[in-house]
């Protein structure tokens, strides 16, 4: 099947082979050799879940907006770019981005990146300032691309109102009667409820400023240089459309803070690591600081809490609804994820002093040089 799909594609060379790449939860991955003239080619042949993303042809553009944009700016700028590099999407042989299959699902082909690797948990103060600066740098590449050009690869995708209303729904609905198993989480999700009014008001009210974000800013989603171990490049463009900063920052802290995986057991050992946020922070202002709002900047924190929050809403709704949204490998899977949601947004709760000094730190510090 996969050898099929890539025929499609403008690429040369005998196929070798195709093997799962990566561990996301929503999208079908594969890394693909070809043998050219026995020279070996590599790249990334991804679907893109129909489930997820009810308009595949809106990530698609987004996406080739998005590098079209950044490729300008760079290009523009004279900068020593040897460092750093762009995700390079492959035409099919009809000169399309994409291909669609018998079943109507929808292929993307991008180059492999070289000399770059990822990392799915961060380890060192080095790696989330890495990351963070290689996604702020994302950011402020695309800080004044036309919004016009992009729409919501997934409608509400961090509309933390509606998420709580498909919750509710989830609950009343209870498909498979999980929901006498999560009482306890049911009740701790209700409780947290407030946070999610005032992300509500900033944005109805416009008091944010509503830009062009990734939405998945984890840091498997930044190839590192195995030269310097700066981030090179970063990848999977698939959720990247409208919204705020907040959202981004947020969900750095979220996959990047905690010790351990966010399908850890014992959620005892989740804590949000203070050394690493301080990283996060750091990374992201010093390309950000000059050009993020003052209330961007001063709710930063607040960004992570709504980011955790409405995670553990996520994978909780998803159990309740047989885990139909993410992929799993347990039934208890999406009920595990969601506990540690829990335990990191606590943490978070508990240190929150200390992380709006280190925010308000940085920004006075970029700001002034």
């Amino acid at each position: 099947m996969v050898k099929q799909i890539v025929s499609n594609f403008k690429v040369y060379g005998d196929f070798v082979d195709a093997k799962p790449y990566g561990n996301g939860h929503i999208n079908d991955t594969f890394l693909v050799t070809l043998d050219h003239n026995g020279l070996n080619t590599e790249y990334i042949l991804r679907k893109i879940n129909k489930y997820v993303f009810k308009n595949p042809k809106i990530v698609i553009d987004n996406t080739v907006n998005a590098l079209k944009h950044i490729k300008k700016k760079l290009k523009e700028s004279d900068e020593d770019n040897k460092s750093k590099c762009l995700m390079e999407l492959i035409e099919t042989k009809d000169s399309k981005y994409y291909y669609t299959d018998a079943n109507d699902d929808y292929w993307c082909l991008v180059v492999f990146i070289k000399d770059a690797y990822t990392v799915e948990y961060v380890e060192t103060f080095e790696q989330a300032y890495n990351a963070a600066k290689a996604f702020g740098r994302f950011q402020k590449l695309l800080i004044d691309a036309d919004i016009n050009k992009f729409k919501e690869s997934i409608p509400n995708f961090h509309n933390l109102k509606s998420r709580l209303n498909m919750f509710d729904h989830a609950i009343n609905e209870n498909p498979v009667g999980r929901v006498d198993k999560v009482k306890k989480e049911i009740e701790i999700i209700d409780f947290y409820r407030s946070l999610s009014d005032k992300i509500t008001r900033l944005i109805e009210n416009n008091e944010l400023p509503i830009r062009i974000t990734h939405n998945d800013t984890k840091i498997n989603n930044v190839m590192l240089s195995k030269e310097t171990n700066e981030g090179k490049c970063v990848i999977d463009l698939d959720t990247v459309m409208p919204g705020t900063v907040l959202y981004d920052f947020g969900d750095m802290v979220r996959t990047s803070t905690s010790p351990v995986e966010e399908d850890e057991r014992d959620s005892s050992k989740v804590t949000m690591r203070i050394n690493i946020f301080e990283a996060l922070v750091k990374g992201y202002l010093e390309e950000l600081a000059e050009v993020l709002t003052d209330l961007e900047i001063n709710n930063l924190v607040y960004g992570a809490k709504v980011i955790v929050y409405e995670q553990a809403v996520r994978f909780l709704t998803d159990y309740i609804l047989n885990d139909v949204y993410y992929n799993t490998s347990y039934p208890e899977h999406n009920l595990i994820r969601t506990r540690t949601q829990i335990a990191l947004l606590k943490s978070i709760e508990n240190q929150n002093d200390e992380m709006e000094a280190i925010v308000k730190k940085y920004s006075k510090t970029q700001k002034r040089d």
